[in-house]
C-alpha cells in the first residue's frame, strides 16, 4: 500500500491515500455491502391501527348537541 506523507510541514503526519486504497480500506472495515433491494420488492406501509397517543375526537352525536346548545 502506498501512501503519501502531506508535505505541509507542520508536523500532522496527514497520511492520504489513493481512491482504490481507500476502497479496499472501507472493504476490510465493513465488508460486502448487502444487496439492493429492487423497487419491485419494496412495499408500501400502511398503518391500520389508529394512533394510540391521539384521542380520537369527538363523536357526530356530541359535536352536533355542541352546536346546538350555541
Amino acid at each position: 500500500m502506498t501512501s503519501e506523507v502531506g508535505a505541509a510541514g507542520d508536523g500532522t503526519g496527514e497520511v492520504r491515500f489513493t481512491d482504490p486504497e481507500l476502497a479496499f480500506l472501507r472493504h476490510a472495515r465493513f465488508g460486502e455491502l448487502p444487496a439492493r433491494v429492487r423497487p419491485a420488492d419494496m412495499i408500501e406501509l400502511v398503518e391500520t391501527d389508529p394512533r394510540r397517543d391521539w384521542p380520537d375526537g369527538p363523536s357526530r352525536e356530541q359535536m352536533n348537541a355542541y352546536w346546538a346548545s350555541g
